[in-house]
């Protein structure tokens, strides 16, 4: 399974067939994008994570790799 952040991202990569694009769906996150000065605790990206838990609000994710090549800073995927 594919972070969230990772399926919103490429659902935001444009198709060139500007009648596929038109019709395609874009995942948008909620919430406010965090702030790089004032960053939140624990993964940055848990306000906006519809996969947080309590953890997250807590503890910075360790990069792993889950599969080869692939690497994520989630304890959920």
């Amino acid at each position: 399974p594919k972070h969230p952040y990772t399926q919103a991202l490429l659902s935001a990569i444009p198709v060139p067939d500007p009648t596929i694009e038109a019709a395609r769906e874009h995942q948008v996150l909620p919430g406010e994008v965090p702030s790089p000065i004032n960053p939140p605790s624990g993964c940055v990206f848990h306000p906006r994570c519809p996969m947080a838990v309590d953890g997250c609000r807590e503890q910075t994710p360790e990069l792993r790799e889950v599969t080869p090549g692939h690497w994520v800073a989630c304890s959920e995927v």
